[in-house]
């Protein structure tokens, strides 16, 4: 009589105890209605755990119902909750980060945007599930008012909830192997770019208690800059020929350019090199003005004498005069300084006389020569101001 006594209490201990864990493990399950989705989290961990108890589940219900969600019209209320972490600013920041790691997930993923949610932080444990994150259609008032009434722990409210939750379970078990891949796929992508998401909102840290703005945050507008710089082309002073330059912006994709050349070097009486050029030049930014390729039409007028050995040559009646095309690259190394490549080709006339090397040395000839070829190379140190227009 004895054994068969203890035998019934032991059943019945077993049959009590695998009834308390199914409970359990129905109460973890991710679901509170067919709009009402919950999020499990360890204590203190911002980041999200697909396989965290019943988060994958949940992912999928919310997957399959975000299907029929309407932009401009539905509106996800997120709420937040931490309670394990050593203060309450701790556990605020740390809701803050789940909402904001799990929204940047439906963004990413699902094509939502930020004017889809609203979101309250809660620095405590939810009363009945602890540190969770709770997405549902109903209003932020309704949220609360579901905490409010979790926090009375009435077992009836439990008991109602454990049932809501079973068919879950049913759903969970029809759903395809192949999409349980995909949001497999997908929380892995998602967990990847979790710091992204956090360092994207981190500028918000001091207004968790509100609904998120991030749709109102919007930058302030850039002031418009016109291109103004200066500069001297190295490959001329390779050659010993002193320049300067200015570039202006005159459109959003023209400039004018004035460089300016001159040689007054006088080695002695049998050599001298004196020139005075100038080369303006209309370019066409393909880009903007001071960054990137550009295509150019020069023009040049030059003064020049030449004294070298016996001979001098100097220009007669008029200066040099021609005109060319141009191709070149400005390199921005900083906000104001830059490199600039420039090559042009085209053609030059010039009228000169050949005279002897000597004090009022007589004319020896007169000669016109027409020029086709290389007229502008240029290898430049630019110093660009970026003034306000």
């Amino acid at each position: 009589m004895n054994k068969k006594i203890i035998s019934c209490l032991i059943i019945g201990f077993i049959l009590c105890s695998s009834l308390k864990a199914q409970t359990l493990q129905e109460g973890n399950k991710g679901t509170v209605s067919d709009s009402t989705f919950v999020f499990h989290y360890p204590p203190c961990i911002q980041m999200f755990k697909a396989d965290y108890k019943s988060n994958r589940q949940t992912l999928q219900l919310l997957k399959k119902r975000l299907q029929t969600f309407s932009k401009g019209k539905d509106t996800l209320y997120v709420n937040g909750y931490s309670g394990e972490c050593d203060n309450d600013s701790r556990n605020r920041r740390t809701a803050f980060h789940r909402c904001n790691n799990l929204k940047g997930f439906l963004i990413n993923y699902y094509g939502l945007r930020e004017r889809d949610f609203k979101t309250v932080n809660t620095p405590h444990n939810h009363p009945d599930l602890g540190d969770i994150v709770v997405i549902s259609y109903s209003s932020l008032p309704l949220l609360k008012q579901m905490e409010e009434d979790v926090s009375k722990s009435l077992p009836a409210e439990k008991e109602q909830k454990t049932e809501e939750i079973t068919p879950v379970v049913v759903e969970k078990e029809t759903e395809p192997v192949r999409e349980e891949q995909e949001i497999k796929e997908e929380i892995q992508q998602a967990e990847q770019q979790a710091t992204p998401v956090q360092q994207e909102v981190k500028s918000d840290l001091e207004r968790t208690d509100q609904p998120m703005q991030t749709d109102k945050s919007v930058s302030a507008p850039q002031t418009s800059s016109r291109y103004v710089a200066v500069k001297t082309n190295l490959a001329a002073w390779a050659g010993t020929i002193m320049n300067l330059a200015a570039d202006v912006q005159v459109s959003e994709h023209f400039s004018v350019e004035l460089p300016v050349l001159w040689c007054p070097w006088y080695v002695g009486s049998k050599h001298a090199v004196k020139t005075f050029t100038i080369q303006p030049e209309a370019r066409y930014w393909l880009s903007k003005p001071g960054e990137g390729h550009f295509l150019g039409v020069h023009a040049h007028v030059g003064r020049y004498s030449v004294k070298w050995n016996r001979d001098r040559y100097q220009d007669i009646g008029r200066p040099l005069l021609g005109a060319g095309i141009s191709y070149g690259y400005l390199l921005p190394f900083d906000e104001h300084w830059a490199g600039e490549f420039t090559l042009g080709a085209g053609y030059a006339n010039m009228r000169y006389g050949t005279y002897y090397n000597m004090d009022n040395g007589a004319r020896i000839n007169t000669r016109t020569k027409n020029y086709w070829g290389i007229t502008r190379v240029g290898l430049s140190v630019v110093y660009r101001f970026n003034l306000k227009k």
